[in-house]
């Protein structure tokens, strides 16, 4: 990099000329781009070889900063968190909230809910001041071992629960809706998941956002999360919604509602890449930038 400076009569010019190509240009956004945002490397052939290429979802720093951001909420220093980021102003997922309130109303304003998938109940204390006035509220997450043993250590209490099994929180809390909220897309299996839940009966189901799409074929990637959120990889399928709904109809499940959850999965083009090509400097987009946005639906199971 060369600085030259210049002067005419009242005007003093300092230019900066590089001799970096637009394609080291380009890598240097993207590096950047990287280290501050969630981005996806794919498609892999594969689950397994997608999982051979990541982390895993069961990194120790994601629970450290799970339970370290549910702290600073219960504790009144956060109003929720949602993937260990903590928001101090609080809002809703206004679809979520209102089919919960929906499933509430058919029950007597009794809720009672099997969150697969929530984290230390992250959807809960995001909603919880939106349904204190129900008769009957009872939340039970169903999670990986090592977040159940942290969720009954720190947060459990009489309307909050956790469990390692979806069969025992079905037989204990006896729900009139299970939650599936950004979760189906980190199974291995997630299709054969959703029918085995399907086949329980449960009136009313609530999926919640789901990177799924319509018309193309299901595919695993990679997810890369940015140190400053946890630093860690997983393996993620980009799921094919036909698919899903072809599961609904089979399961005697009709869909009320499908809607489009807040936010998107997957990223964009940066704004500087974005600029080089304004200029008609050639920048091939690479396989993780998209912007797709989540899917969910909500079900109920129809009379026999």
């Amino acid at each position: 990099m060369r600085q030259i400076n210049f002067s005419l009569p009242g005007i003093h010019c300092l230019l900066e000329v590089t001799r970096e190509s637009p394609q080291a240009r380009e890598q240097d956004i993207l590096s950047e781009f990287r280290r501050h945002n969630v981005v996806f490397d794919g498609p892999h052939n594969d689950w397994r070889s997608a999982m051979a290429a990541a982390d895993g979802y069961d990194a120790p720093a994601i629970l450290a900063k799970v339970v370290e951001a549910t702290r600073a909420v219960v504790q009144g220093r956060a109003e929720y968190e949602r993937d260990t980021v903590v928001f101090t102003e609080k809002s809703y997922s206004h679809p979520l909230l209102a089919w919960l309130l929906y499933v509430a109303s058919r029950s007597d304003l009794h809720l009672r809910v099997v969150d697969f998938g929530g984290a230390l109940g992250s959807s809960y204390f995001q909603h919880r001041s939106a349904l204190a006035h129900l008769a009957e509220l009872k939340w039970c997450v169903v999670e990986q071992p090592h977040f159940v043993s942290a969720g009954r250590t720190e947060f459990e209490d009489a309307r909050l629960s956790f469990s390692d099994s979806l069969d025992e929180a079905i037989e204990r809390v006896k729900p009139n809706v299970v939650l599936l909220s950004g979760v189906l897309q980190y199974l291995e299996y997630p299709l054969e998941y959703l029918d085995n839940l399907l086949s329980k009966g449960v009136k009313f189901i609530l999926i919640d956002r789901t990177a799924a799409q319509f018309d193309i074929a299901a595919t695993p990637f990679v997810q890369h999360v940015p140190a400053w959120i946890y630093s860690a990889s997983y393996p993620v399928w980009f799921l094919n919604a036909d698919e899903m709904q072809d599961g609904f109809a089979r399961h005697g499940y009709e869909v009320l509602d499908r809607f489009q959850p807040a936010g998107t999965f997957g990223s964009v083009t940066p704004p500087p890449l974005q600029e080089l090509k304004r200029w008609g400097i050639g920048v091939t987009p690479a396989p993780q930038q998209h912007e797709w946005p989540y899917v969910g639906w909500f079900l109920e199971k129809l009379e026999s």
